[in-house]
C-alpha cells in the first residue's frame, strides 16, 4: 500500500485520547503523518501523546482540549490548525459516547447528549474542516459501529446517532468524490475500549443475549483495518466476517433481530 499520500500531512482525530481513536493515531504516526488529537480531558490527551511517542519518538503530535459537541469551539480549532499548520489533509471523526438501556428507562437529556456528541460532533468537525479537506484532496474518515446499520434492543439511545452518521457518509461521498476527497466509514463490533467497559456496566439481559454471539476485538485491530481501508480508498470497512454478514442479514431479514 502506498502511504506517501499521508506522509507529513496533517491528520485530525476526534476522540484521539483513548480506545480506537488512540490506536488510529498510532497507525498514522507510523506512516509519518502529523497528528492533532482532539478530546475533552487535557490529562488524557497528554497521556495519549506520551504513549504514542514511546512507539514513534519523533512523531509530530499536538493535543487540543475541546468539547466535540460545541460548534463554535470546533470551528475555531479547525481554523487554527489550518492557518497555523498549513491546512488539514485528513479528518477522522471518532469521538463518541454510549447509552444503553430500555426505551422506557432512557431520559431525553441522555439521548440528546449522545446525538450531540456522536452525530453533531462529526457534523461540526466535518463542516469546519471541509474546505481544507477539499483543498488538500485528502481523506475523511468516520468511526461508526455495527449498530450504525443494525438496530438492537437496548441501543435506542445510541444506535440512531450511528445510523445518522451512516446516512451522512452516504450523502457526502458523491460530493467528496467530485473534489477528489476520499471518504471511508468503519463499522466496528464490540471493541475493548473504555466505552465498552462503561457499556457493560449498564448491560441489560435483552441485549446481553445478542452480545454472546460476537467476540470482542482489540482497538489496534480495528485501527489497522480502518487505516488500511483508508489507504485503499475503500468506502466501507468491516472488521470481521460476522459484522459483514450482519449487514446483509439486517437488510434482507430484519425480523431476525426482533
Amino acid at each position: 500500500m502506498d502511504t506517501r499520500r499521508f506522509f507529513n500531512q496533517n491528520v485530525v482525530i476526534t476522540g484521539g485520547s483513548s480506545g480506537i481513536g488512540l490506536a488510529i493515531a498510532l497507525e498514522f504516526a507510523k506512516i509519518g503523518s502529523k497528528l492533532f488529537l482532539l478530546a475533552r480531558h487535557p490529562e488524557r490527551l497528554m497521556q495519549a501523546k506520551n504513549k504514542l511517542q514511546q512507539f514513534v519518538p519523533d512523531a509530530f503530535i499536538e493535543t487540543i482540549s475541546i468539547d466535540i459537541a460545541n460548534q463554535l469551539q470546533m470551528q475555531d480549532v479547525m481554523t487554527h490548525i489550518a492557518k497555523e499548520y498549513q491546512g488539514i489533509h485528513t479528518l477522522i471523526n471518532n469521538a463518541g459516547i454510549v447509552s444503553v438501556g430500555l426505551w422506557n428507562d432512557l431520559n431525553l437529556q441522555e439521548i440528546q447528549r449522545v446525538m450531540e456528541v456522536n452525530y453533531f460532533g462529526a457534523v461540526y468537525a466535518t463542516k469546519a474542516a471541509w474546505p481544507y479537506l477539499i483543498q488538500a484532496k485528502g481523506h475523511l474518515g468516520f468511526v461508526s459501529s455495527v449498530v450504525g446499520y443494525l438496530g438492537l434492543v437496548g441501543y435506542a439511545g445510541y444506535a440512531p446517532a450511528k445510523f445518522a452518521m451512516t446516512g451522512l457518509v452516504q450523502c457526502l461521498r458523491p460530493e467528496a468524490k467530485k473534489h477528489g476527497l476520499g471518504v471511508t466509514i468503519v463499522y466496528p463490533p464490540d471493541t475493548d475500549t473504555p466505552q465498552l467497559t462503561e457499556e457493560n456496566q449498564k448491560m441489560i439481559p435483552e441485549l446481553a443475549r445478542w452480545k454472546r454471539y460476537g467476540k470482542v476485538l482489540q482497538p489496534e485491530d480495528v485501527a489497522k483495518k480502518f487505516v488500511n481501508g483508508i489507504l485503499k480508498n475503500k468506502a466501507e470497512v468491516f472488521c470481521d466476517f460476522s459484522s459483514r454478514l450482519a449487514r446483509i442479514a439486517a437488510a434482507i431479514y430484519p425480523q431476525w433481530f426482533c
